[in-house]
Order: C-alpha cells, then structure tokens, then sequence
C-alpha cells in the first residue's frame, strides 16, 4: 500500500481510520479536485485506501457492468445514460484496464473514477450530452 505524509496505511491509527471513514466522500471530492494528499494525514490514508490493487479492481469491475449495462436495450442493471455510454464504451473499458493495469497510479485519477461510477448526477447517469461522459472518462486516466 503506498503511503502519503509519512502515514502507515496498513496500520492507521483507529482514530485516524474512524475520522477518514466519516469524511470518505469529501475526503475523495477533494482528492478528484487536485488536492494534494500529503497536505493532511486524512487526504494521505484516503488516497492509499484509493490506491490500493483490490479497491481498484471494484471500480473496474464497475465501470465495466456500466458499460454492458449500457449496451443492453432494458434489463436490469446499473441505470445509465445508454447514448452516453455507447459512445464513450471504449474509453470506460480502457480507464478499467488502466485501473487494474497501471502499477502505481495517482490517486487523483482513482478518484476521478469512484466519481463516475457514484456521482448519481454525473456524466455516466444523467443525459446531457455523451461527450461529456468521454471527457470525464479521459480526464481520469490522464490523471492515473
């Protein structure tokens, strides 16, 4: 597990684990946001949480079920914007392989992703325009 301003992630505090599960989604809105993870040790356990293999795995394997979801006329499954991710498929499959792939990816990018799939009012679920899912898919794996 990768550590942030010299905080062990494999043996935070209990203290410390408490505060970043309470402040979880703020702590990765801020994270997607640029800031820098070294500036506090709750931004430092949070983003080696982010990073680490098998929480990465869960995103891929999300934005994948988003993808086949999308591809499919009805059904059940995760209800997104189906124009949306028809055209951006492509780069939702490449960002879930470069999540899974890239060795040691920034957890900017991580975070950038957990935003696609658990942002109800994002890109991947509502129907704005499609493009803007592909610019918000690319940005994350720029960000890795």
């Amino acid at each position: 597990m990768a550590a942030f301003a010299g905080v062990d992630a494999r043996r935070p505090r209990p203290a410390l684990r408490l505060r970043v599960a309470l402040r979880r989604m703020r702590l990765d809105r801020e994270l997607a946001a640029g800031a820098n993870p070294g500036n506090s040790e709750l931004l430092a356990l949070r983003a080696a949480q982010l990073v680490e293999p098998r929480i990465r795995r869960q995103l891929a394997r999300g934005l994948r079920r988003a993808v086949a979801s999308g591809s499919q006329r009805r059904g059940a499954g995760v209800p997104v914007c189906r124009a949306a991710v028809l055209e951006a498929g492509p780069a939702l499959l490449a960002l879930a392989d470069d999540l899974v792939e890239i060795r040691d990816p920034e957890p900017r990018g991580v975070a950038l992703a957990l935003q696609l799939l658990t942002d109800g009012g994002g890109p991947l679920y509502r129907p704005w325009t499609p493009l803007e899912l592909h610019a918000a898919t690319e940005r994350a794996r720029y960000a890795l």
